[in-house]
C-alpha cells in the first residue's frame, strides 16, 4: 500500500470517513474515471488504469458494498465482517492492504454508504467478471449469519441494479445460495408439484392483487408494502419459469 497511502490521504480520506460514501468517488473514483478512464473522448479498458488507484477505488466499493449487505438488517454479526474480510484474502489482499481494508471496513460500519455511487466506482475500474463476483461475495455476507434476512435480499437486489447485472446472471448467481425452490411456489400458496396451469393463474391472480396501482390511493405505506410484495411475485415466478424450462 506504500505508493498510494499519500494519493488517499491527498484525496481526504479524513473527510470520506466523516460523510457519505459519495464523498469518496467524488474526490478520488471520479478522478480516476476522468482523468484515467478516459482520454480524448476514448475509454480504456480497466487494465489500463493506474494500478494503485484501480486499488483504492477496489478495495473502497468491495467494502462499502459487502458492509451495505451486513447492515441492511439492521445488526451487523462478526461473521459477516470475517467473509469480507475473507473475500479480501482471497483475493490476494494482505499486509498493509489488507489492514487498510479493514479500516475501510470498520469506518463503513458506523458511517452513511452511498450504495449506487459505491457500485459505480467498483464498475469504473473492473471487469463485468468481477462485477459478478462482488455479487457472491454479498450473498456469502448475506449467508455469513445463517440468515437470509428479507432486507438483505432487497439490499442484494438494488445491487444488482446498480451494478448492471443481467437478470439471467443475476439469477444464476442467485441460484447458487438460495436453494429451496419450495419458497417460491410457497409464495403462491401451492407446491412444487403444481402444474403449468396452476402457477400461471396463481401468477396472474396475485400480480392484480398487489400491483402498486391498484393500493396507490391507500398512502405511501400501503404502496411500499405492495411493491415489495410485487417484486416478490414476479421474482418467484421467473425463478420457477427458468427452474422448469420453460
Amino acid at each position: 500500500m506504500g505508493n498510494w497511502r499519500g494519493k488517499v490521504i491527498g484525496g481526504g480520506i479524513g473527510f470520506m470517513f466523516g460523510g457519505p460514501f459519495g464523498a469518496i468517488l467524488g474526490a478520488m473514483a471520479g478522478d480516476v474515471f476522468d482523468k484515467n478512464y478516459r482520454v480524448n473522448g476514448d475509454q480504456r479498458a480497466p487494465s489500463e488504469i493506474c494500478d494503485n488507484d484501480r486499488k483504492f477505488v477496489f478495495i473502497n466499493s468491495l467494502a462499502a458494498v459487502a458492509m451495505s449487505v451486513a447492515k441492511a438488517d439492521g445488526h451487523i454479526h462478526e461473521r459477516e465482517v470475517k467473509a469480507i474480510e475473507n473475500s479480501l484474502i482471497n483475493l490476494r489482499f494482505n499486509g498493509d492492504d489488507l489492514n487498510y481494508a479493514r479500516s475501510v471496513i470498520n469506518k463503513f460500519a458506523y458511517g452513511d454508504i452511498n450504495l449506487r455511487d459505491a457500485c459505480r466506482g467498483f464498475k469504473s475500474v473492473t471487469s463485468y467478471n468481477e462485477v459478478l463476483m462482488l455479487l457472491r461475495i454479498s450473498y456469502i455476507v448475506a449467508f455469513a449469519d445463517n440468515v437470509f434476512h428479507p432486507d438483505e435480499e432487497r439490499e442484494i437486489s438494488q445491487i444488482v441494479s446498480h451494478l448492471g447485472i443481467g437478470f439471467n446472471d443475476a439469477l444464476k448467481v442467485r441460484s447458487e445460495f438460495v436453494k429451496k425452490s419450495s419458497r417460491n411456489y410457497e409464495v403462491f400458496g401451492l407446491s412444487d408439484s403444481a402444474s403449468r396451469d396452476d402457477i400461471e393463474h396463481a401468477f396472474r391472480n396475485l400480480s392484480k392483487k398487489y400491483h402498486p396501482d391498484k393500493v396507490s390511493h391507500l398512502g405511501d405505506e400501503f404502496s411500499r408494502v405492495a411493491k415489495g410484495k410485487f417484486q416478490e411475485i414476479n421474482r418467484a415466478y421467473q425463478e420457477i419459469k427458468m427452474e422448469r424450462g420453460y
